[in-house]
């Protein structure tokens, strides 16, 4: 986990280099997004040069932050040349090397210093050179707003409309249990800059399609409970991607609507994007800590909401993760009145409830 020389030696890679890549992980969300146009533009306002591609395309809820920072999905030949191109790379919003995909194996290739910002909880040793990762933030633009601050630049609009983003997102909009008074104080900052929180927040959920509700209907229409009803099972399998013209991204936010059912303590997605490729997302209602089940995969995230991607089919990801979840349940103890509520999808406990977490004040 991160420490202020953590901090320190990340201001010092940024002094170091001048032509930098920036990636986040597959499925790219605000957080990774908002945090890659933040950094942009930031190292930017400093005289460096920055490049950002990702495994995957923008998804369409994010276009709108494209007119910040220009973003390349990837391409062999292209990824290639911005490699050799570039003198370090930052990787955010992901400390498990396989996240980012298809630029993993450029990282060995190019032998280019890495260095990682991250809040996840798994993987929190990181794999660069440099590592800072800090799982009380709420966010990863959250610890990036600290940093830029501290580094002595300007808040810009574009860049406090970035971090807004990458805040609202992964905190589902300030719901969720990660939301501590220093993301409010963030927010609250970031507004003077002249953002309008209504617009931001349409732009990033008003695209749905009428294909992506009738999917979510037929899979929630097919919801399982078992455990005792304790546990909610959805499955959604390649030919509804296809019929309903969606990819794995499409999904977000599936997962966690059946946390509202009473009872419930854990929810498992099994989504077949394509034959033989299973994504597996898995929430906690906050009291079963489900992160360890996916990183002993390969997989990762927080502790009441992580995920990863198994090769096989939708009934052999089942049987792999199922009885995980089932055990971890059984073994809760009797649950109290409201104890089982709506913890964050991805939240930790409060930072100031864990032995040894650090007060989060940034720079004046």
């Amino acid at each position: 986990m991160s420490s202020a020389p953590d901090r320190v030696a990340l201001h010092e890679f940024i002094a170091r280099h001048r032509h930098f890549l920036l990636t986040t992980h597959i499925n790219p969300d605000g957080d990774g997004l908002g945090s890659e146009v933040a950094v942009a533009l930031w190292l930017d306002s400093l005289g460096k040069s920055t490049r950002i591609v990702n495994d995957a395309i923008m998804p369409p809820a994010f276009a709108f932050l494209a007119r910040h920072a220009a973003f390349e999905s990837f391409e062999a030949e292209a990824a290639e040349r911005r490699f050799s191109e570039c003198d370090a790379v930052i990787v955010l919003d992901t400390s498990n090397r396989q996240r980012i995909g298809r630029l993993a194996p450029l990282l060995d290739r190019h032998a280019i210093p890495v260095a990682v910002v991250d809040h996840h909880v798994t993987h929190a040793r990181g794999f660069g050179q440099v590592n800072v990762i800090e799982p009380e933030a709420s966010a990863t633009g959250e610890i990036l707003y600290d940093l830029i601050r501290e580094g002595g630049a300007t808040i810009t609009p574009a860049i406090a409309e970035a971090l807004y983003v990458a805040l609202m997102t992964d905190t589902g909009s300030f719901r969720y249990s990660n939301t501590d008074p220093h993301a409010h104080r963030m927010a609250a900052e970031l507004l003077t800059h002249g953002l309008d929180p209504q617009r931001l927040h349409s732009q990033v959920h008003a695209h749905a399609s009428a294909g992506r509700l009738r999917f979510f209907g037929e899979v929630l229409s097919a919801l399982e409970l078992v455990a005792d009803g304790r546990l909610v099972v959805l499955d959604a399998s390649p030919e509804q991607f296809q019929r309903h013209g969606l990819v794995g991204a499409d999904t977000d936010g599936l997962v966690d609507l059946p946390r509202s059912i009473a009872g419930v303590e854990a929810v498992a997605l099994f989504s077949e994007i394509e034959p033989g490729k299973v994504k597996v997302s898995l929430r906690s209602t906050g009291r079963v800590a489900i992160d360890q089940v996916c990183s002993r995969l390969g997989g990762g995230g927080h502790i009441h909401a992580a995920g990863v991607l198994l090769r096989g089919t939708r009934a052999e990801a089942r049987a792999r993760i199922v009885p995980e979840v089932e055990r971890l349940i059984a073994e809760l103890p009797a649950a109290t009145d409201g104890l089982a509520s709506s913890a964050h999808a991805g939240a930790a406990p409060d930072a100031a409830a864990r032995p040894g977490a650090r007060a989060r004040g940034g720079a004046a």
